[in-house]
C-alpha cells in the first residue's frame, strides 16, 4: 500500500494503539480507586467495631480509664473485633491499633494499608 492509502492505515493503527493504551490505562486506575474505597470503607468499620469491643468493656469495667486501655485483654479484643470486620468487608488485617485516654473520651486509632483511622468514644457518663 502506497500513497494516502497506507498513510491512513498507519495513522489508524497508531489511532487505535493509542485507544487501546488509554483503555488500559483507565481501568487500572479505576482499579486502583475502587481497591482504595474498598480499603477505606474496610478500615472505618474496623476502628468502630474496635471502638464498640472497648465500649463494652468500658461498660463492665471498675476500674480507670487508664487501666482498661492497659488491660491486654481489651486491647486483644478490639483488635480482634476490627480484624473480623475488616475481614467481612474484604480488608487487609489492622496494624498499630493504639487505644488512647482523651478529655473525657478514649480515642482508637488502627492503621489498614496506608490509611490511618481514628475514633473517640465518649466517657462523661461512665465512672471513672
Amino acid at each position: 500500500m502506497t500513497g494516502d492509502r497506507g498513510q491512513a492505515l498507519v495513522l489508524a493503527v497508531l489511532a487505535l494503539a493509542l485507544a487501546a493504551t488509554t483503555i488500559v490505562g483507565l481501568q487500572a486506575a479505576q482499579d486502583r480507586i475502587l481497591l482504595d474505597a474498598r480499603e477505606r470503607r474496610a478500615g472505618e468499620a474496623a476502628v468502630e467495631a474496635a471502638g464498640t469491643a472497648l465500649a463494652d468493656a468500658l461498660l463492665g469495667s471498675t476500674g480507670s480509664l487508664e487501666e482498661l486501655v492497659a488491660d491486654p485483654l481489651v486491647i486483644e479484643r478490639a483488635e480482634a473485633a476490627a480484624n473480623s470486620l475488616s475481614a467481612a468487608n474484604g480488608g487487609l488485617p489492622v496494624h498499630d491499633l493504639t487505644i488512647g485516654v482523651g478529655t473525657q473520651t478514649l480515642d482508637v486509632s488502627l492503621r489498614m494499608g496506608a490509611h490511618l483511622h481514628r475514633a473517640s468514644i465518649g466517657t462523661a457518663c461512665c465512672p471513672r
